[in-house]
Parts: C-alpha cells; sequence; structure tokens
C-alpha cells in the first residue's frame, strides 16, 4: 500500500465526457501520483510479477486483473501454444506473431494493472478502466506510443518531455470525426493517465495537448512484453511440446 493514502488521487467512476479544465486537474493529480518513488518502485514490482505469471502461462485474467481461470492466457488456433501444429509456412507463423503480441499485450497489462490495484498503487477507481482500456485500439496506439518513445531517446531527447500524439490524433483512432465534441475522447485519455498507460500534458501555448507513453505501459513494454514474446515466440514454428517432451517446457 502506498504511503499517504490520504493524497491518493480519485479517478471518477462512469466518467464518459469531460471539459477541458476537468481534465487538466485530474491529470495534473495522476502525474503527481505516478512522479512519487514508492510508486514507481511498485510499478516495477508488479511488472515482475506480470512477467512471472504470464511465464507459468497457466491462468488467464479476469477483466479486472485478477486471477480467472485454470488455463492458458493465450489459445492460438484453438490450442495452447506447446500443442499448435508444426509447420514451415511464414504467413501462418507471421499470423501466429500477431496473436501472440495482441495477447500478450491485453492479458499482460490487464494483469499488471489488476496487480498494481491489489497494491493500492492505482488511483481510487482507476481499475474500473482496466477492460476498456486494454483493447485493439489501445493496442495500436501502445505500439505507436512506444515507437515514439524510443525514437526520442535513441535521439538523446526526454521521451517525458516530448509529444507523440495530440487530441486530434486520437479522434481518427476511435472513429470519431474530425469535428466531433472533444469530450468524449478527453474523458478517454484522463482514463488512459489514470492507469499510467498514457501520460499528458495539458495545452498550453499551443492550445493542443501532449500526449506520450505513460510509465506503467513503458515498464510494461520493456519488462513485460518484450521478454515474454521472446520467450514464447519459438513455439509459434509448431511441435514444440514434441520436440521438448515437457509439455509447457517453460
Amino acid at each position: 500500500m502506498a504511503d499517504g493514502e490520504h493524497k491518493r488521487p480519485v479517478m471518477p467512476s462512469r466518467f464518459s465526457t469531460a471539459k477541458a479544465d476537468e481534465a487538466a486537474e485530474l491529470i495534473a493529480s495522476f502525474k503527481a501520483w505516478y512522479s512519487r518513488p514508492e510508486i514507481l518502485a511498485m510499478i516495477s514490482a508488479a511488472a515482475g510479477k506480470t512477467k512471472q505469471f504470464l511465464l507459468e502461462y497457466d491462468n488467464t485474467p479476469n477483466v479486472h486483473g485478477g486471477i480467472g481461470e485454470a488455463e492458458p492466457w493465450v489459445l492460438l488456433e484453438d490450442v495452447p501454444l506447446p500443442e499448435l501444429a508444426e509447420i514451415n509456412d511464414e504467413m501462418r507463423f507471421d499470423l501466429r506473431f500477431s496473436g501472440l503480441r495482441l495477447k500478450t499485450f491485453a492479458e499482460g497489462t490487464c494483469r499488471m494493472l489488476g496487480v498494481l490495484n491489489e497494491m493500492e498503487a492505482l488511483p481510487k477507481n482507476a481499475n474500473g478502466y482496466n477492460d476498456a482500456a486494454t483493447n485493439l485500439a489501445e493496442f495500436f496506439l501502445h505500439e505507436r506510443l512506444m515507437r515514439s518513445h524510443f525514437q526520442h531517446v535513441q535521439a538523446g531527447q526526454d521521451p517525458w518531455d516530448k509529444q507523440s500524439l495530440q487530441l486530434d490524433d486520437l479522434l481518427s483512432a476511435y472513429l470519431y470525426t474530425d469535428k466531433a465534441q472533444q469530450g468524449p475522447i478527453r474523458a478517454k485519455l484522463v482514463q488512459m493517465v489514470s492507469l499510467g498507460l498514457w501520460d499528458a500534458d495539458p495545452p498550453t501555448k499551443t492550445r493542443s495537448w501532449k500526449i506520450r507513453a505513460g510509465i506503467v505501459a513503458v515498464r510494461f513494454h520493456i519488462d513485460v512484453f518484450t521478454p515474454v514474446v521472446a520467450h514464447f515466440k519459438p513455439q509459434l514454428w509448431g511441435g514444440h511440446a514434441k520436440k521438448e517432451g515437457n509439455g509447457n517446457a517453460i
């Protein structure tokens, strides 16, 4: 549990639209929360627990990141990864690889957020948006934000000060028209920042939100997503259980 419980920010429940000032105030409180050393330490610990959960490959998380059914968290072609039929077809391998990446993000981020919620490291009520924050659109945006994050790092720039997306970019990603009201998309931004998956600075002179990957997303990608995908990737060629003779071969 984080120190200073009374300082823990609160994410409103059923938050579906937001005015600019309201969004800015909430996001400022979440940014301050995620800058605290004890919260950063909890995020690192949650990443380690999530990685171990995925590598054990014997449970699936529920929609709020708790331990769910006692079955593998990803099935491809309707079978566990060690039971995949052996192939030498690059196209089938590529489809399996896409499926593995998508499920690793969806199930992994869901579980990591659940672990953080158990630690009380998330703002209050934030985990209520867990399921809505770990879907296909969020995976697409996660990849885009992480590409930008690493580009800034490689260029010797501070990724926490740079802009990767603007609010208008989110309109098209969520299939809103260019002239749509921004209240719902601002609420989505607040939700994602509350979970640490996105980070954002409100408009100043430019009148444009600066959106980037959040600390939870960055730690997840580096400490969980990349090593877990690398671990299971060889199994995508199939015939793994037969070759290893030991089932999951962890």
